[in-house]
């Protein structure tokens, strides 16, 4: 039994030296336009025997295949390394992202104390769109009761940290509360929610959500999503 049980522990360990603690934690995917920058949320844990290896020589990088497209020590326009690798965060923004740029991209941690490993087992896919997302307005649909205290939200995705959209809700209605917020997988998303007493005078009356995006040279582009209020 003492045997079987040396046996094993072995094996554990050996397990964890070759392969165990070595992963990343990034989106599956994130939808930017064309255009725009993609901040890639990403936070990574190594071997317990290299963390002590996390220091200022430490470089990320960010590959494709083979293909190197991102490199923290090389001063360039394409990006920039936005975390700090000996906290393990290597949240990293990209620039001027192209439809040609729609990849699976995956994380590469260099240091000069012969830690050198490449985090394939999750990728983060690119889908790089030259029409923005529509904003989303939650509820969907407005049928309400006079006297009814609504709240009505609307969202869009934030991809590029630097240039997040601005939303523009119908405020003729009641008082808007903005805010930033952060999806499960870190991704961000900008909100604005309308507040209101629903009222005769709302019904049939069409409300509107635009989500305007910034793109890096200055031009923007724009969509929306509206709605009717069935006010009984």
């Amino acid at each position: 039994m003492a045997a079987a049980l040396t046996v094993l522990l072995i094996g554990c360990l050996l397990q964890t030296a070759l392969c165990g603690q070595f992963k990343t934690i990034i989106p599956k995917t994130i939808e930017v336009l064309s255009g725009s920058c993609v901040t890639i949320p990403c936070s990574f844990d190594v071997e317990t025997r290299f963390k002590s290896h996390l220091d200022e020589t430490c470089r990320a990088l960010w590959k494709s295949d083979q293909t190197v497209v991102f490199d923290s020590r090389t001063p360039q326009t394409t990006g920039h390394l936005a975390g700090n690798l000996k906290n393990k965060d290597c949240t990293t923004t990209l620039n001027n992202m192209r439809p040609e740029n729609s990849k699976k991209y995956f994380f590469r941690l260099e240091c000069n104390n012969n830690l050198k490993q490449d985090f394939k087992t999750r990728q983060v896919e690119i889908l790089v769109k030259d029409v923005p997302p529509t904003p989303t307005l939650t509820p969907s649909t407005l049928k309400v009761e006079e006297g009814t205290s609504v709240s009505l939200k609307c969202s869009a995705p934030a991809p590029c940290l630097s240039h997040p959209p601005v939303l523009t809700l119908s405020s003729s209605l009641g008082h808007i509360q903005e805010s930033l917020q952060e999806n499960l997988d870190r991704t961000k998303v900008q909100t604005s929610v309308l507040n209101f007493t629903a009222s005769r005078i709302h019904h049939g009356k069409e409300i509107s959500c635009t989500a305007v995006y910034n793109k890096q040279d200055g031009s923007t582009q724009s969509a929306s999503k509206s709605l009717t209020a069935d006010i009984s």
